[in-house]
């Protein structure tokens, strides 16, 4: 039997493939908006990641929020093809991407039925460094909104703290009322699900589809490449 009642997963990326997602939706995106679409998509595609990836240490130490964070990202693209936007534009380009991207997000029948099964065994949460707007569609996309009710997802913009600030966790297992050493944390980011989350007290699991070497010296429970092979460590 598990030592285990709690398990907490994170979730672009671990309970779907968020990226893929991301890509398809961003790729639609800038080939039918009037802003992007006589840009060479792959280049705008790339400056989007550059940029993106250097705002989101700011995001994470709460210097922008995630508004903030969209409208500089597709602001510093544009400029490296040295195209000035509005903030209006921007918003319309963010809502354009937003419905492609979760047009993208469908379910996954092993994903799904491994859920289904964990539910009857644990108590299962969600902990997020996701946007609000967007977690709740994702979730419900998937498939997954009856075994995470809204109660048990916890999104880091509500919460005003982001992975891996031990704060989160601490706001997370006060409110489950749950004992660290019970909970299990599952996700893709070393520093936010494995590294954090054994500082506050957890076993954790790290999903590494790449092989990636582990940057610290923390022991997760587990590390796999799918998250169907979790069953196999419970």
């Amino acid at each position: 039997m598990s030592a285990f009642t709690t398990i907490l997963f994170d979730l672009d990326d671990t309970l779907f493939d968020f990226s893929a997602c991301w890509e398809k939706g961003m790729t639609n995106t800038i080939a039918s908006h009037p802003l992007t679409h006589d840009l060479d998509g792959e280049a705008l595609l790339s400056a989007l990641r550059r940029h993106g990836d250097a705002l989101w240490v700011d995001v994470i130490a709460k210097k922008y929020d995630f508004t903030q964070y969209r409208q500089l990202r597709l602001q510093r693209s544009m400029a490296d093809f040295n195209r000035e936007i509005s903030v209006e534009e921007i918003n319309g380009f963010q809502q354009a991407y937003a419905a492609a991207c979760m047009d993208a997000v469908t379910p996954d029948g092993h994903v799904n039925e491994l859920i289904a099964d964990l539910s009857k065994r644990f108590t299962l949460g969600i902990v997020t460094n996701g946007p609000v707007d967007m977690a709740f569609i994702k979730l419900e996309r998937l498939g997954l909104s009856d075994y995470f009710p809204r109660e048990r997802v916890f999104l880091s913009e509500l919460i005003g703290y982001h992975k891996p600030d031990p704060r989160i966790y601490a706001t997370v297992l006060q409110a489950l009322d749950v004992d660290a050493s019970k909970v299990l944390f599952v996700g893709d980011t070393w520093e936010a699900d494995v590294a954090g989350a054994m500082e506050a007290g957890m076993s954790a699991v790290w999903i590494n589809p790449r092989g990636k070497k582990q940057p610290t010296s923390h022991q997760p429970l587990a590390t796999i490449e799918r998250l169907e092979q979790l069953a196999s460590w419970l």
